[in-house]
């Protein structure tokens, strides 16, 4: 079977989905493919994860009650610039291609599952996750990124019974951020009961978890491997291996095309855009991405896309947080209270044109 349409979308996530929703306005037609049959907001996971009474599964929805294009629930196995090829053998030919395919954590799959593509499957794998949670008696966190950071957070704030070790490789939580972002976020989980440790690199041999440093070996009943993200850029490597970099990320211009070639685009988590990966400026890359390729097809002036600073809200627990913004760091409430209130689930559905599922 071969399937055209104006333009593939290999991915649907927060880029994926936001460039296929402004296209479709435009009189665009779009494809867009992904193996889960569902979009989720992901930064509000290890909420569901920690308490899922607080969310409960409205932080996802079918794409088939939202999406404005064609959505084929499916594998790419591999692509070229003219059509991609799915893993049931389906072939799709396309005048533009947009590769927005993420990436994913290999320690900590809770956050972005590899498993679960249906959505009932996944409420269930996360309601299970958090069943297990509860019977932990210590639990270790390893990785004081933003992900380890916001996880312990969650953690202590709805487990205060459980002990909790946050482990991380450094001197300092959220590296890359301003010091005075890092040092409130240690203040407010020490504050939750938080045990950090510092300058420590766990891993797992057989079934212990040892310090490479110290050779100390954890005893906590429960790990999560928040150390890192990889790109999903197996589909590419047949065809495509040259328009990566050293570290798997899809190589692009100031106009979020993929260099070298005329009809191909990358953005989100996949594409090496020059700022954080942040599921926010995603969205933002999405939307310009629209404009570019509708003004392509008018042969209108196509504008590059402004790189964004770091900017970030961090929730540390349900009641407080850590803002960064390019010229200051605060943890005024009423900023951390915009996204402890329903973690965004709402402003992103409503950016898609729609409504969350009821919990």
């Amino acid at each position: 079977m071969t399937i055209q349409t104006d333009v593939l979308i290999v991915g649907g996530g927060f880029a994926g989905v936001s460039v296929a929703q402004a296209l479709e306005k435009q009189g665009i037609h779009t494809t867009l493919v992904d193996q889960k049959e569902y979009f989720e907001v992901t930064f509000a996971t290890l909420r569901n994860l920690a308490d899922p009474g607080t969310t409960g599964n409205r932080a996802r929805k079918h794409y088939k009650d939202f999406l404005k294009g064609r959505f084929i629930q499916s594998r790419v196995q591999t692509l070229d610039p003219q059509r991609a090829v799915l893993s049931d053998g389906a072939e799709i030919r396309f005048k533009h291609g947009i590769i927005a395919s993420g990436t994913r954590y290999p320690g900590l799959p809770i956050a972005k599952t590899d498993e679960s593509m249906g959505l009932q499957a996944r409420n269930n794998e996360l309601m299970i996750a958090h069943t297990r949670l509860k019977k932990a008696r210590k639990v270790m966190i390893i990785g004081g990124g933003v992900v380890g950071v916001e996880l312990a957070g969650e953690i202590a704030h709805a487990h205060p019974d459980i002990k909790l070790v946050l482990a991380h490789n450094n001197d300092v939580l959220l590296n890359g951020f301003k010091q005075k972002a890092q040092a409130r976020a240690q203040q407010q989980l020490k504050s939750l009961g938080v045990e950090i440790e510092f300058n420590r690199r766990y891993q797992k041999q057989d079934d212990q978890y040892i310090d490479q440093n110290t050779g100390h070996i954890s005893d906590a009943d429960l790990v999560y491997e928040a150390t890192g993200v990889l790109p999903n850029n197996d589909f590419l490597k047949a065809e495509l291996a040259h328009i990566l970099n050293e570290n798997g990320f899809v190589k692009v211009d100031k106009k979020l095309q993929v260099e070298g070639m005329g009809n191909l685009y990358a953005l989100g988590d996949i594409a090496d855009v020059g700022e954080a990966r942040l599921g926010y400026l995603a969205v933002e890359q999405g939307k310009h991405l629209a404009k570019v390729i509708v003004n392509k097809l008018k042969g209108k002036a196509v504008k590059a896309y402004k790189r964004n600073p770091l900017m970030a809200l961090i929730p540390v627990g349900q009641k407080q947080g850590v803002v960064q913004f390019p010229f200051a760091v605060t943890t005024a409430g009423f900023l951390v209270g915009l996204k402890q209130k329903d973690l965004f689930i709402n402003k992103i559905y409503k950016g898609f044109g729609t409504t969350p599922n009821a919990s």
